[in-house]
């Protein structure tokens, strides 16, 4: 299981564009109807100024290419795009990670380690 992750900083003012623009176009729930993703989460920053966080859980690295290649994904790239500080290329940083160790974040496990499979015998159960 990996987390994708994804730094966005908007444009001063433009934080509600860019909550807008995920609502409009359904970004959370057309990511988790992609086979493979395990839910898709949208963060607003507490603090003014900071960056919002895009987070993903997928069962697999193939799972979270098949969204990176969704055409209707490369489509929206340039409207996101002049929300952001420097464009969705520029520096916002992100990353995609491992999960090792997780718990009641929505996958349907309640905790689980490395080397469990969603809904079976996990190695290393703690609940």
């Amino acid at each position: 299981m990996i987390r994708s992750v994804l730094y966005l900083k908007p444009l001063p003012g433009k934080d509600g564009d860019l909550e807008d623009f995920f609502a409009r176009h359904g970004v959370l729930s057309r990511s988790a109807a992609l086979p493979g993703c395990l839910g898709a989460a949208l963060h607003r920053p507490t603090g003014p100024g900071e960056p919002y966080l895009v987070t993903a859980t997928w069962l697999g690295p193939s799972d979270y290419q098949q969204w990176l290649d969704d055409p209707w994904r490369q489509k929206v790239t340039g409207e996101l795009g002049a929300l952001l500080d420097g464009g969705p290329d520029a520096g916002q940083g992100g990353g995609v990670y491992t999960v090792v160790a997780a718990t009641g974040d929505g996958t349907g496990d309640k905790t689980y380690e490395t080397g469990g499979t969603p809904g079976g015998t996990r190695a290393g159960e703690l609940a």
